[in-house]
């Protein structure tokens, strides 16, 4: 772990200074509370804010300013309010989510949905991978990785490389324990937090990623969970989003239209089942169309858009295989992203948004 300046985190309930406390002093109040906390491993510190209201523990090294486990040490009224449904169905998926190890990472045990390991798409996908990195600057202090999840692949690891220090941060204690793994050596700072009500102080960060997390927070919420990550990155500077159209994808419409109208109805079926029953944790799940960011945050210049993939694992699935010149059909396909990125960012499903402050 890096070697952490706390001035640059805020209290997230009050937003107000944080303050560190002796370890002793946050191990006897966690005694009888947050029992959920007690087993993830020793306590190092602690961090009051400014009004000694809240008390946030850091764990392993973990840094918990989630406002659902700070401990309210105040007198007056905790003002703290229940999560939404459908941010408590986020909250509890990726805290119940199991990892498993490919290649020595730790990744999340459900990637096989949304990756295809298959030799045949492997080059395709591990460029695709990449391609953040071409839009998030050239270097700079902090580089936020806001819902970094466990950081487990390689080329997610580097795309940090030109940064002196990443900060990991995530709704899920488990994914950054295993992101903590990942990273190794390299210099990094592991923060539980929420995208919507991020806890660092304004124009901090000198680049922001958001790969693959916007579209799973609720509609309604997804334009302060931007704004926040504008709010944190110094002016100038470079919001990177990867994003999924989904349903608003006319290449993934035309190509797999009788698998799209399959998955349409079971995401809308899905919405109303969560609603009706008390079921197992569920990932959400909202896709804007990109007119919604041009619409939002055409502030100081208008969003970019980029190809960040124009496929799904479904297209992959039907139509690349070995056997039917499955990379070289790939290759091509890669060749025109790059050539025709803004383009492929407009038909296909997944892509970059580039948001400059």
């Amino acid at each position: 772990m890096a070697e952490v300046d706390f001035s640059i985190f805020r209290c997230p309930i009050t937003q107000s200074e944080l303050y560190l406390v002796e370890k002793d002093y946050v191990i006897e109040l966690f005694e009888n509370n947050q029992p959920e906390l007690q087993n993830i491993g020793n306590i190092n510190l602690g961090l009051v804010n400014k009004d000694r209201t809240y008390l946030y523990p850091i764990i392993e090294d973990i840094i918990i300013l989630l406002p659902i486990y700070a401990i309210y040490i105040g007198k007056d009224v905790d003002v703290r309010s229940n999560m939404k449904l459908d941010r408590e169905r986020v909250f509890n998926y990726y805290n119940n989510i199991e990892f498993e190890v490919k290649n020595s990472l730790k990744i999340f045990n459900d990637s096989n949905k949304w990756v295809d390991y298959r030799e045949v798409s492997r080059d395709y996908i591990r460029d695709c991978f990449t391609r953040a990195k071409f839009f998030l600057g050239d270097s700079g202090k902090y580089l936020l990785d806001i819902a970094s999840g466990s950081v487990g692949f390689e080329e997610f690891i580097e795309l940090s490389e030109k940064y002196e220090i990443r900060i990991c941060a995530d709704i899920s204690i488990k994914a950054l324990i295993e992101a903590k793994h990942n990273m190794g050596d390299r210099k990094a700072i592991f923060v539980c937090a929420d995208i919507t009500n991020i806890p660092i102080m304004d124009n901090i960060c000198d680049a922001v990623l958001c790969q693959h997390t916007l579209y799973h927070i609720p509609k309604n919420d997804q334009k302060t969970a931007v704004d926040e990550m504008l709010r944190v990155l110094k002016p100038d500077s470079k919001l990177v989003i990867v994003y999924s159209l989904f349903y608003h994808s006319w290449f993934m419409n035309i190509t797999l239209f009788p698998i799209q109208i399959y998955r349409i109805s079971r995401h809308f079926a899905g919405k109303l089942y969560v609603r009706l029953f008390n079921s197992k944790p569920r990932l959400y799940f909202y896709p804007h169309p990109l007119s919604w960011f041009t619409k939002n945050f055409s502030r100081k210049s208008t969003p970019d858009f980029y190809c960040w993939r124009s496929t799904n694992k479904y297209f992959l699935n039907l139509y690349i295989h070995k056997w039917l010149a499955g990379r070289w059909l790939l290759n091509s396909l890669m060749k025109s992203e790059k050539k025709h990125s803004k383009i492929w960012a407009r038909i296909g499903d997944y892509p970059i948004i580039v948001i400059t402050k």
